[in-house]
């Protein structure tokens, strides 16, 4: 089986398997789980809202003992939009982004995904194609459920059931606020909630600070803006003194001041 342990304070190790439980894809992805960077744990050695940290310990090993385990380089797709639904797959490290492409050929960034979240489960329920393009942002390393093996899952372990509906109302509600910000708010608001929002998921800082690692093409399709409107505003009264912008990253320099401009509390992860 899969043992996630806790090592260097609140960051899990993801070690091979033991006792035979596990189809590896080798040492190499075993070592970049390792290495990679997560988001906040818990003591479970997940983030308490991913998919892997709603389990407990039984129930994750249970899951996490149907897969393969699989690397992905930055920009390499993990599956495609129309693909039939085959697979799901557990993010053990790094990050990806879920994009869709419309009717008219462009581009909408539906989320961004971390370590302890699960991606390509909707094909596989409803036994249909994928929805959306899953792409590495990061060196990934994923664990590789075949379908049928993830669907007597759920039916063995009622757990993981209600693991994947709590997963499942909480996309549907981030999905809906993002809906409502874009119909409700100018896009300099809409652009520091988005912030805010992306900055509860990661674990990034720099100088103490919380670090965006977006670039500012994929800012604007998650908040349903053009890439020219967003670098305005980004660079405008409103942002230029509580955030700094870099290539493919942007600070949070006064979290307490972008809350105030997005007319919301800052996330508890946030506070200090």
């Amino acid at each position: 089986m899969w043992h996630v342990t806790l090592i260097s304070g609140a960051q899990p190790d993801i070690l091979g398997p033991r006792s035979g439980g596990v189809r590896s894809g080798g040492g190499s992805a075993r070592r970049d789980a390792r290495a990679l960077r997560r988001r906040p744990m818990t003591s479970s050695g997940w983030n308490e809202r991913s998919f892997l940290g709603r389990l407990t310990p039984p129930a994750r090993q249970a899951v996490l003992g149907l897969g393969r385990t699989r690397t992905l380089q930055p920009g390499e797709p993990l599956m495609r939009q129309g693909e039939p639904g085959t697979s799901v797959s557990l993010l053990l490290a790094g990050r990806v982004s879920v994009t869709r492409i419309v009717e008219n050929g462009s581009p909408s960034l539906l989320g961004i995904r971390h370590p302890g979240d699960l991606v390509g489960e909707m094909a596989v329920i409803s036994q249909g194609v994928r929805a959306a393009t899953v792409t590495a942002l990061d060196r990934c390393v994923v664990s590789v459920l075949p379908a049928r093996a993830f669907m007597k899952c759920l039916a063995d372990v009622p757990e993981a059931m209600l693991a994947l509906s709590r997963m499942t109302g909480d996309r549907l509600t981030q999905a809906n606020t993002y809906r409502a910000d874009a119909a409700g708010y100018e896009v300099e608001v809409r652009l520091a909630r988005a912030l805010l929002y992306q900055a509860e998921q990661s674990p990034d800082r720099e100088a103490g600070h919380p670090v965006i690692k977006l670039r500012q093409k994929q800012l604007a399709m998650l908040i349903g803006a053009q890439e020219g409107t967003v670098q305005k505003a980004l660079n405008g009264p409103a942002l230029r003194d509580v955030v700094d912008c870099g290539r493919g990253r942007i600070v949070l320099r006064d979290v307490g001041g972008l809350a105030r401009l997005a007319e919301m509390d800052p996330p508890p992860e946030l506070r200090t």
